[in-house]
């Protein structure tokens, strides 16, 4: 069952990405491919189970109107451990899959953006320490939302902050919600 997610989500992003570079690249530079770091920092009752979460996230987009950039981002959100008492430690780690878009209010390549995602989740939860040592994974639903800003045409740095619900559907009976913020910092180079 999590395979085909995981095939679907994958396949989705190389056709988001792959179908732009097919066209004609000119010098707008309407194609971005970037990588950033995220740090990840968990909210309410996901604060409980993990610490910070970080890793790197590889990013593609592509421009559809000066403004608007259809986006999709895949990573791997490493989990800290936390302490959770006599020897037990707990961490969630994340293989997000998102699809989105961002829309830059002043110049179309620089400047303050606004942008949302939606998309898959891969999250392992994992418990060791004393007689214990298990984990289980699961896939769930969420969306970001995005508050950016890009420096400059001439050097693409991106800084984000985001706010993250990462099981939004599909979440089991008891189960709370897993919030986050993410702050992160990449480069875009532009086709």
């Amino acid at each position: 069952m999590r395979l085909p997610a995981l095939f679907a989500g994958l396949s989705l992003l190389a056709a988001a990405v792959a179908m732009p570079s097919t066209a004609k690249a000119d010098t707008d530079g309407k194609v971005g491919i970037g990588g950033d770091l995220l740090v990840l920092i968990p909210v309410g009752d996901l604060s409980d189970a993990s610490s910070v979460l970080i890793g790197p996230v590889l990013r593609g987009g592509y421009r559809v109107l000066p403004p608007l950039e259809v986006t999709g981002r895949i990573g791997y959100l490493f989990g800290l451990s936390k302490d959770q008492g006599s020897g037990v430690s707990t961490s969630i780690s994340n293989l997000p899959v998102w699809a989105g878009a961002r829309y830059f209010f002043l110049d179309p390549d620089a400047g303050p953006y606004g942008g949302a995602e939606i998309g898959l989740n891969f999250l392992r939860a994992s418990v060791s320490g004393g007689p214990i040592d298990q984990s289980d994974t699961s896939t769930r639903f969420g969306f970001n939302l995005q508050a950016g800003y890009v420096i400059s045409k001439e050097l693409p740095i991106d800084l984000k902050l985001q706010f993250s619900h990462l099981n939004l559907l599909g979440q089991e009976n008891g189960e709370t919600a897993a919030l986050g913020i993410g702050l992160s910092a990449g480069y875009t180079y532009q086709f």
